[in-house]
C-alpha cells in the first residue's frame, strides 16, 4: 500500500482499528481532506481513519497538530494507538471536527498567514528521496508538481496511458500539461526566500468552516515556500472550482511578489492535474478558465 493507484482500495483492518481502541461501530467511506477516510462514530469521540502514503509526513503532522495553537482555530489532533504510535500499519487516525470547506477564499487567505506564522518556527520534515522511476506515492506526485512550478521547465512523466493522446483520460492530463508550460512563459524571478519556513499547502481543502463554530485544520500539508505562495495555492484553487471571481487577485496584490506566486500555483495545480492517474476530466474545464485568469492578470503591467 502507499502508491496513488491503491491508496483508496481498501477499508480499514480490524487490527489497526484495535490497535488504536476504536473497535464499535461502522467504518464509513468520507471525504477527508483530498483523500478519502472512514469515520467511525465510536462511543465517545467519532474517529477519522486515513490510509497513510509517506508514514514519515504523517507522524511529522502529527506532532505539529499536537502542538500548533491559532487563536481561534480548532485543530483535528491525532489519535495515538495503544502504545504511542501516531502511524499502524500505513494507517492514521484523528478525531472528528465540525464543518466543510465552502466558498470562503479571502477568508481562507486571511487565515492563511496565521496558520503559516504558526508554522514558520517549526523544523521542516525529512522526507524520504524521490525514487527515478514509478511507483511514486502522492507524496513523489506533488513534489515534482511543485520543482516544475519554480525550478524549471516541466519535465514530466506522465506514464502509462499518454501514448494514445485520442482517449478522454490522456486528453485532459495533455492539456493540463499545456496549460503549466504555457503559464511558465511568464515566470520571472522572485526574492530568494532566505530562511523560508514550513507553509501549508492545500488549505482551500483543509481548513473546515462550520456557522456555529471556529473554522478547523483538518491537517497539516507542508512545503518551503514563502507564506505568499500558500495564499495563492488557495485562490487559484477557488478560481478552478468556481467558488470566487477574478477580484481575489487583485484584492491580495499587497502580498509579497503575489502574481509570480499566483503563477506559480496555478502550474502546481495543473502539473498535480498531469501528473495525477486520479485527475477527472471534468475538472480541467475550471483549471483552464483559472489558467486564462492567472494569464490575464499576470500578463497585467498593472497587477
Amino acid at each position: 500500500m502507499g502508491t496513488v493507484n491503491d491508496v483508496n482500495d481498501v477499508t480499514v483492518p480490524d487490527h489497526v482499528r484495535g490497535a488504536f481502541g476504536v473497535v464499535a461501530g461502522a467504518a464509513i467511506p468520507v471525504v477527508a481532506g483530498s483523500g478519502t477516510g472512514w469515520l467511525v462514530a465510536a462511543p465517545g469521540t467519532p474517529v477519522v481513519f486515513r490510509p497513510v502514503v509517506d508514514t514519515a509526513l504523517a507522524n511529522w503532522s502529527a506532532r505539529v497538530r499536537e502542538e500548533l495553537d491559532v487563536t481561534g482555530l480548532r485543530v483535528a489532533l491525532p489519535v495515538r494507538s495503544t502504545d504511542g504510535r501516531h502511524v499502524v500499519s500505513g494507517w492514521r487516525a484523528d478525531r472528528v471536527v465540525s464543518g466543510r470547506p465552502e466558498a470562503r477564499a479571502d477568508e481562507t487567505i486571511a487565515w492563511s498567514a496565521r496558520i503559516n506564522a504558526a508554522l514558520a518556527g517549526v523544523d521542516r520534515p525529512r522526507l524520504a528521496r524521490r525514487p527515478a522511476t514509478r511507483p511514486w506515492t502522492e507524496t513523489d506526485l506533488f513534489a515534482i508538481a511543485e520543482a516544475a512550478a519554480w525550478d524549471g521547465d516541466p519535465e514530466l512523466d506522465l506514464g502509462p496511458g499518454m501514448e494514445d493522446r485520442g482517449t478522454p483520460f490522456a486528453t485532459h492530463r495533455a492539456a493540463a500539461l499545456l496549460g503549466a508550460t504555457g503559464l511558465i512563459r511568464l515566470r520571472r524571478p522572485v526574492a530568494p526566500a532566505a530562511g523560508a519556513g514550513v507553509v501549508h499547502g492545500d488549505l482551500a481543502r483543509g481548513l473546515l468552516f462550520d456557522s456555529s463554530d471556529e473554522p478547523a485544520l483538518t491537517d497539516v500539508v507542508p512545503y518551503a515556500r514563502p507564506a505568499s505562495w500558500s495564499a495563492a495555492v488557495v485562490a487559484v484553487d477557488h478560481l478552478s472550482w468556481g467558488t470566487v471571481d477574478s477580484g481575489v487577485l487583485a484584492r491580495w496584490r499587497h502580498l509579497d511578489d503575489w502574481p509570480q506566486m499566483v503563477l506559480r500555483a496555478a502550474v502546481f495545480r495543473l502539473a498535480v492535474h498531469a501528473l495525477h492517474p486520479g485527475s477527472r476530466p471534468a475538472a480541467m474545464d475550471g483549471l483552464q478558465a483559472m489558467a486564462r485568469t492567472v494569464e490575464e492578470y499576470v500578463g497585467d503591467p498593472d497587477a
